[in-house]
């Protein structure tokens, strides 16, 4: 079991990435603190979680609220007596092109995607060092983040950048405490966030749907989106004992649409 005895945090854990990831964790033996802003998802997650023999704490979490993060870091420890991997997974999206992004839109999305990722990651850092034994933390970034061309959501994309440019600072400065940090960029994944993009999509075209997904799976080389156990392998791997020399990267898991 690569995590028996861990302790791993899982933001956004009620669906999609941060789901699938909760879940393989578990089933290497960790324990899941499941955090979500949905507490309902949580606690479906957190089931699933005990029925593979684990420990599971729920944690409704809005990411935009620092003293929520504070309680999510303390009630962590305090339950499994330490933190040795974060999942910092939790984001949003809305559908707003260039011309249309308001200040308020801009701020909903930078609240959770940048501020809330950076100071989760912050809070869970600083446990890290002063617990002693090293960690690893994962971010979930965006290939929107890289500059890939079809993006028209300038605050979406914007808050992903930031995630990326904040995964290499944190992990030069935490190399010294052997806390390991590393960034998955997903492309296009099945999820409810991605239906609801669609949903909105169909609404301001008038074209279907199954069309517009269809558009955007011909944009990718490999010829298919993600599931969300395509990003959550990456991300267990990362937080595991075989990428302990890993430190500083974003990898994009997009089926080939950026290639560098």
């Amino acid at each position: 079991m690569d995590f028996e005895g861990k302790t791993v945090i899982v933001t956004g854990a009620g669906k999609g990435i941060g789901k699938s990831a909760a879940l393989k964790f578990a089933e290497r033996g960790a324990n899941v603190v499941v955090a979500d802003i949905d507490g309902e998802s949580a606690d479906k997650t957190a089931l699933e979680v005990d029925s593979r023999g684990r420990g599971a704490l729920v944690f409704e979490l809005d990411m935009g609220d620092l003293s929520a993060i504070d309680q999510l870091v303390a009630h962590s420890a305090d339950k499994f007596g330490g933190i040795d991997i974060l999942f910092n997974n939790a984001g949003l999206t809305r559908h707003i092109g260039f011309l249309d992004i308001e200040e308020g839109h801009w701020d909903q999305i930078h609240r959770v995607n940048a501020k809330g990722a950076f100071f989760c990651m912050q809070k869970v850092a600083r446990f890290m060092i002063d617990q002693g034994r090293g960690g690893r933390i994962v971010n979930t970034a965006s290939i929107a983040g890289r500059g890939y061309r079809r993006t028209s959501n300038a605050a979406y994309a914007a808050s992903k950048g930031a995630v990326i440019a904040m995964t290499y600072i944190a992990a030069s400065v935490l190399s010294e405490h052997d806390i390991n940090v590393n960034a998955v960029c997903p492309g296009i994944v099945e999820t409810d966030m991605l239906a609801g993009i669609l949903s909105l999509r169909s609404d301001d075209t008038g074209l279907s749907r199954t069309d517009l997904q269809e558009a955007m799976i011909d944009e990718i080389p490999l010829g298919r989106a993600n599931k969300a156990d395509d990003v959550a392998a990456l991300a267990v791997f990362l937080a595991g004992p075989g990428s302990r020399n890993i430190t500083g990267q974003a990898f994009n898991v997009d089926g080939g649409m950026i290639m560098s």
